[in-house]
């Protein structure tokens, strides 16, 4: 008699459940992976700013004027820009600069902005999908992050005073 090789029924639809299941595991923790690598991402282009902000203070002894188009290969103008900066890349942020100096923390933008004082400034970076959360740093050391809900949820982050209550530091 000769013996019949191959899977039965039973051990295909196992192995398929098994692959299913690390399936189900496996994608939203990589998808989380990816939020979080895209948030350090921006947290690092945020603190590349501010570097360039202390640099540019150091020899201007003010903030007023700075304009980071070098950073980008841009002409000038750049106050505000989506990141990453790249043409092929998916645009996750828009991250503006202000000056927040004139004390209203109206957001007027630091490249464009004639009547700022140019003595502190604000980077804040809001996601283009509430998958991300929307990030804020300041000359004054603020530092927080607020998950991204609604439109609602920005309007501490957009007036440039703090991430709200939902908030969390980076």
């Amino acid at each position: 008699m000769s013996s019949i090789r191959g899977f039965t029924l039973v051990e295909l639809m196992l192995v398929v459940i098994i692959v299913a299941i690390f399936a189900v595991v496996a994608i939203p923790s990589y998808q989380a992976y990816i939020r979080r690598s895209h948030a350090a991402a921006v947290q690092a282009e945020m603190l590349r700013l501010a570097d360039q902000l202390e640099h540019y203070k150091s020899r201007n002894f003010s903030y007023h004027g700075f304009d980071p188009y070098y950073l980008y290969g841009k002409t000038s103008g750049v106050s505000s820009f989506e990141f990453p900066v790249q043409d092929d890349v998916t645009k996750r942020y828009t991250i503006t600069l202000a000056d927040v100096s004139s004390g209203n923390n109206d957001g007027s933008l630091l490249a464009t902005n004639n009547d700022g004082l140019g003595q502190k400034w604000a980077i804040n970076a809001i996601p283009k999908s509430t998958q991300y959360d929307a990030m804020l740093l300041t000359s004054t050391g603020v530092r927080c992050k607020t998950t991204y809900y609604s439109d609602a949820d920005l309007t501490d982050i957009s007036a440039y005073t703090g991430c709200g209550s939902s908030t969390a530091s980076w």
